[in-house]
Order: C-alpha cells, then sequence, then structure tokens
C-alpha cells in the first residue's frame, strides 16, 4: 500500500509556486513599492491541519477496534425502530427569560445559575502592513485569511526582528505559533548559506506536527525555505534523510531532537542562529529538564537568539530563562478571563443522572451536525464511550494517553476525514488547532481556566461556536458555570430525559457486549504483541551480523534518570515528577529535633 509520507525530504522547489508572480521573485525589492494602504480581505476559510499522514515508526498491524464493534453489532438482535426514534424534543436552544424554567421541580438558586451579562468585544485595529512584512508572508497571511495580529503577534514580532532575547506569557489559542513563525520565517528571506539556522521545541508531537504545517504555510511563497520534523514515534530513518538535507527550520520534540544531534552524523547545530522554546512550562511538567538542559549546552549560545514562550511563569520557568536568554524583552500578555465573543455556553443540569449522561451524549451527537469534540476527565471513560456509541451505530474517534503515535496520527486523520467525532482528554487535545462547531464537556473540568482552554476549541478566528456542559450538583461545578456565564453568554438546553431514559436502557442491555468487545480487543492486542516479539526474534537471528555492525546510538546520561529508572523498568511522568518533588523537598527540609521544639516551645510561654 502506498502511503503519502509527511517527512519525505521536502523538495524546496515545491513549496513556492510555479507562477512568474512578481510578490514572489521581487523578494528583494525596496519596501517603498510596497501599498501601505492596502488591505486583505477577511475570509471565512482558515486552512486546517492536513499533515497527520506520517509514516509512523512501527509498522506492524494494529488491533481494528471499529471492525470488532460493528461484528458485535452484527451479532445483536435488532433494535426496535420505534425505540431508536427520539422523541420530539423542544427547542434544542432556549434563551432563559425565566432563568431556571427547566423541565424540572422549581430551584430557588436556577436564577443565580443561569443569568447571564452581556460581555464586550475588544478588537486589534493593528494591521500586519504596520509590521513591515515582506511581501511573501504577507502574501502567506493572506492566503490564510489572517487580516490583524494577536495582541503576542503584535508585541512580539517587532521585538524579534530586532534580534532580542524574548520571554512571552501566552496562553493556548493566543496565536503565539505565529507570533515566533513570522519573524523567524522573515529572518530567513535572505539568508546566505544551507545549514539549519532554528530549531522549535514542542513538548508534544501533535504539537509539533501543527508547527510544521503552520510553519509550511506561512512559507510557502518564500523560495528554498525547507523544514524538518524530528518527533518521537515516527520513522527514525526517514527523519534522518530529512535531516541530511539540512533544512532551515527544524520543530523537534526534546528528546528525539537530542538522538539526532549525537547519532545523525550529517546534522549538526553548530549554525542554529534562533531556538524557540513553545511552552516551556509544560516541558519542564512532563520532566523535560535534563533534556533542555543539555540541548541549550549544544547549541551555540553567542550569535543565539532565543525565543521562550511560557503559560505560567514558575521557579522552574524563571530558572530556565536565567540559563538560556541574554537580557530578555519580557512579553506578558494576560489570559483570557473571558470565552470568545461568537461562543454560546449551553448548560444541561445533571442533577442526580450520573448515570444518565452516556445516553445524553449519544442523545446530542445524534442532534448535532458539525465537528465536535467530547472532553472526559479519564482514558478510561473516553475508550469506554467509543465502544458504547460505536454499538450504538455512531462512529467515533478517540484521543488521549493510552494510545501510540499511529494510533493517535489514524484518529486525528479520521476526525478530519468521515468521523465527525472525537472523544479526548485536556493533555491529549491541549494545543490542536483545528475547526470546530461544538465542544460537549461531558465530565466537568477541574478548574475555570481549564474550561476556557476546552471550549476554546470553538469559535476560534471570528467564527461561531457552542459548547454544551453537563453540569453536576457539587460546590466545584456550580463555581465553574457562574464564572462562565459572568463572561459570556449562556443558556440553559432543554432535554427530553424520557427519551434519554429510552436510549439508557439499550445501553444497559448492551453492557455485556461492551464487556465482550473490550476482552476481545485485549486478546487480539496480546495476539499481536506475541507476533512482534517473535518477528523481531527472527529478525536478531536473521541480520545478526548486520545488527552488531551499525554503531550503538548513544543518549545522554543524567543522575535524575539513573535514579528513575530501576531493573530497566519505565518510569511515567507521574512518578518522575513526585520523585523530583521529594527530591527537592528533601534539599529544602530541616527535621526538628527535641531541642529545636522545646526551644520553640520556651519562647512561646
Amino acid at each position: 500500500m502506498v502511503k503519502e509520507d509527511l517527512l519525505l525530504t521536502i523538495d524546496s522547489d515545491a513549496e513556492v509556486e510555479n507562477d512568474s508572480d512578481s510578490s514572489v521573485e521581487d523578494v528583494k525589492e525596496e519596501p517603498s513599492d510596497i501599498n501601505p494602504h492596502f488591505e486583505f480581505s477577511i475570509g471565512d476559510e482558515v486552512d486546517e491541519i492536513k499533515d497527520w499522514e506520517a509514516e509512523t515508526e512501527e509498522t506492524n498491524k494494529d488491533v481494528n477496534l471499529d471492525e470488532i464493534i460493528e461484528k458485535k453489532r452484527g451479532d445483536l438482535p435488532e433494535e426496535d425502530e420505534e425505540v431508536v426514534e427520539s422523541s420530539e424534543m423542544e427547542e434544542e436552544v432556549d434563551q432563559i427569560a425565566q432563568e431556571g424554567a427547566e423541565d424540572e421541580e422549581d430551584d430557588p438558586d436556577a436564577e443565580e445559575f443561569y443569568e447571564s451579562p452581556q460581555s464586550n468585544e475588544t478588537t486589534s485595529t493593528t494591521t500586519f502592513q504596520e509590521l513591515q512584512l515582506s511581501r511573501p508572508i504577507l502574501k502567506s497571511l493572506q492566503s490564510l485569511s489572517f487580516a490583524s495580529p494577536t495582541p503576542i503577534q503584535s508585541s512580539t514580532i517587532p521585538i524579534a526582528l530586532l534580534g532580542k532575547d524574548i520571554v512571552a506569557g501566552a496562553q493556548t489559542g493566543s496565536g503565539k505559533t505565529a507570533a515566533y513563525l513570522i519573524p523567524l520565517i522573515e529572518r530567513l528571506i535572505f539568508k546566505n548559506s544551507t545549514s539549519t539556522k532554528a530549531i522549535i521545541l514542542a513538548p508534544t508531537r501533535e504539537l509539533a506536527i501543527q508547527v510544521y504545517d503552520v510553519g509550511r504555510k506561512l512559507g510557502q511563497f518564500v523560495k528554498n525555505l525547507s523544514f524538518g520534523l524530528a518527533v518521537g514515534g515516527l520513522n527514525l530513518r526517514q527523519q534522518e534523510q530529512q535531516l541530511k538535507s539540512r533544512p532551515d527550520i527544524v520543530i523537534a520534540t526534546p528528546g528525539r531532537l537530542i538522538d539526532h544531534i549525537r547519532n545523525s552524523p550529517s546534522f549538526s547545530v553548530e549554525d542554529v542562529q534562533v531556538l524557540v522554546i513553545d511552552e516551556a512550562d509544560r516541558m519542564l511538567e512532563e520532566g523535560f529538564q535534563e533534556e533542555l538542559t543539555e540541548i541549550l549546552s549544544l547549541i551555540p549560545k553567542q550569535k543565539r537568539q532565543t525565543l521562550l514562550f511560557s503559560a505560567t511563569m514558575n521557579t522552574k520557568v524563571q530558572d530556565l530563562v536565567q540559563l538560556s536568554l541574554n537580557k530578555p524583552v519580557r512579553v506578558m500578555i494576560d489570559p483570557p478571563k473571558t470565552v470568545a465573543s461568537k461562543l454560546e455556553q449551553q448548560f444541561v443540569r445533571i442533577r442526580k443522572r450520573e448515570n444518565l449522561k452516556p445516553a445524553l451524549l449519544f442523545q446530542l451527537l445524534r442532534k448535532l451536525d458539525g465537528r465536535i469534540v467530547v472532553f472526559v476527565s479519564r482514558k478510561e471513560m473516553a475508550h469506554k464511550l467509543r465502544v458504547i456509541l460505536g454499538l450504538l451505530g455512531l462512529r467515533v474517534a478517540e484521543l488521549h494517553g493510552a494510545l501510540t503515535q499511529e494510533q493517535r496520527l489514524a484518529n486525528m486523520k479520521s476526525f478530519m476525514g468521515d468521523v465527525n467525532v472525537l472523544i479526548c482528554t485536556d493533555l491529549a487535545a491541549r494545543g490542536l488547532d483545528i475547526r470546530i462547531e461544538y465542544v460537549v464537556n461531558f465530565d466537568m473540568p477541574k478548574t475555570y481556566e481549564i474550561y476556557l482552554h476546552r471550549v476554546g476549541r470553538t469559535a476560534r478566528a471570528g467564527r461561531k461556536g457552542t459548547s454544551i456542559t453537563f453540569v453536576g450538583e457539587s460546590n466545584q461545578d456550580r463555581a465553574i458555570v457562574k464564572a462562565a456565564i459572568n463572561n459570556g453568554r449562556s443558556v440553559a438546553r432543554k432535554v427530553d430525559w424520557n427519551d434519554v431514559e429510552a436510549i439508557n436502557k439499550r445501553i444497559d442491555e448492551k453492557e455485556s457486549a461492551v464487556e465482550e468487545v473490550l476482552q476481545e480487543e485485549k486478546e487480539a492486542k496480546e495476539i499481536l504483541r506475541a507476533e512482534m516479539q517473535l518477528n523481531k526474534a527472527t529478525n536478531l537471528i536473521k541480520y545478526e551480523k548486520d545488527i552488531h555492525s551499525r554503531p550503538k546510538r548513544t543518549w545522554f546520561k543524567s543522575d535524575v534518570m539513573g535514579q528513575l529508572t530501576k531493573q530497566g523498568k519505565k518510569v511515567n511522568s507521574k512518578k518522575r515528577k513526585a520523585n523530583e518533588e521529594k527530591k527537592e523537598n528533601e534539599k529544602r527540609s530541616y527535621k526538628k529535633t527535641k531541642a529545636d521544639r522545646s526551644k520553640k516551645s520556651g519562647k512561646r510561654k
């Protein structure tokens, strides 16, 4: 089967249009030739991520869960058509005039719960033309329908173009990707050598792929500009071939970048002039401190410009700033406390119907038209919901930390194709910028900030969007909802609970089928794992000489990693973080003696 490969060496000539457009050819014309009064039209369509078809490092077949679900559905008795058809609902979206008028008993707190004041919309009047960017970049911005820069872009682009180091505080969705890519590409328009000039570090593979895609689109009209991608989970040999061509900009995750620096002879970072660290706080939270320190020591510091972006400025981030940046300019953009002006927030009070949430979700998904992201708190629930909804006849995709990189990319590809529903956790969805019409909060987030992040997946770039949140009766849930409705337009969504009850009965009847699907999937995975081990052993015997003749790949050593690895077992990020905190506490803590305690009590007397 022929696959379209993301990681093949990029032909720089293919990145530029073949026509003889004067705006592309005359890159080095004087700035006076640009009409300062020219304005781009604001389009409704924004290009989306399409580079999810990447060759993964694991080429083995994976368990086809959809096939198992379809097979199980065929073995089940046919549904009664009268039960499948839902009863007529009241209006799906009801602007509450009399707050709290649900199809339930009166609630004295309902008015306060759903009161929604008007929100003010603020816009920026600055244009990209005022930033004095080159024609190829302005043309790319026009093709992407980027009309005016966001606050973080307006603040950082002029400073970055001066070559100064920057520490920027910006939340996900604030436009920070373009904030560092635009000045980076502008700087490389007049490059004078063929070597890697910039490296962008991202904490996750999905975010790195997204940055790679955005970068190629912003640089599509720049001649001879090439991009490279180096992330874990994707084909290592093809990445080596791509880096051998010395792409101008390399987007990478920390671990894989170090691997290539040490083990790919043709790849060098000696000529790197710009280093971008995106979402630095997340990198440090995930235990990448040792990797970042190693990278900073390998890239020359004398002529290096460093741009660091972080949502929070904690102690670890401050230490990283002192270590890696030279007299940085600090740009702090206040995180958004309100939702997008064109977002409609809908709330459904669950009360004591927690067991009906899967049925309620299915009822909603049948009625909504468009791309939908469903947020859950646990990966086990995401997987189980996929099976339940599949047995009910609804095909969905899932995205969470328990999936392999191959499964993640395949699920993202299907979500951007013929599958309209994606069930995911907060960790997996962070940083993804895909056009979405609806966000459903199946489980309430823990904080209002996480709520903003979730609903911020829709109503982006001036488009309309809708969020639907299942609300429990805990004080935490109510506090988040009150904060949300005080900062945006909100309504209470009417629900036909009789219809939900009927759907729930169908789910209860399929409980044994759900368990059978999960068990069959588990057994299929064990068989695949055994086949992989057998193939590995066969290859070791067959190609023993070739394997032993290859130079051994090296890795940097660290005390932290050594302490966290016991008997060859891998340590997950939670244990790593706990051990790091324990190590820090041991340095700071002081165990009081009996004399200390008596001295303290004597002072109190």
